[in-house]
């Protein structure tokens, strides 16, 4: 028979000024090696299936928490990408970025001209690329040149 006098309190969620410091910064899921310097782009492989993910609790593929942090080369090619900001007069590319690696994640390309990024691009995130770990800045590569 169920006993009440066994059960365990839960574990107290801490509120106000130290909750920050005890979640991790503030930011939500997984948070990559704290010596991240700026510039570099961290995710996720699956160290059952090796699937890579972006920020996950879980891998996707085989449900698994055994999660380890990988640097990527910070390459890939837009799978799909909008244009925001049209009213505001600053218009800006919000992309879904597929990554060398096997991952995507949501990211802005800086460029001056917004209308000029499409599907396939590719895409490098620059050394001096501002440490915002929710929506990383990617810039266009420039075109392959021909050896002759």
């Amino acid at each position: 028979m169920f006993q009440a006098d066994t059960v365990h309190p839960a574990t107290p969620v801490p509120t106000g000024p130290d909750a920050e410091s005890a979640t991790g910064g503030g930011l939500p899921g997984p948070q990559p090696p704290e010596d991240a310097r700026s510039g570099e782009l961290y995710f996720q492989r699956c160290r059952w299936c090796r699937s890579a993910v972006f920020r996950r609790l879980l891998c996707p593929v085989c449900a698994a928490s055994d999660l380890a942090w990988e640097r990527s080369a910070g390459t890939g090619v837009v799978r799909h990408v909008s244009v925001v900001g049209r009213s505001t007069g600053r218009p800006r590319a919000i992309a879904i970025v597929d990554m060398d690696e096997g991952f995507w994640l949501s990211a802005r390309i800086a460029t001056t001209q917004p209308d000029a990024v499409g599907v396939g691009t590719a895409v490098a995130l620059p050394a001096d690329s501002p440490a915002d770990p929710r929506q990383p800045v990617f810039r266009i590569c420039p075109p392959p040149h021909d050896s002759w």
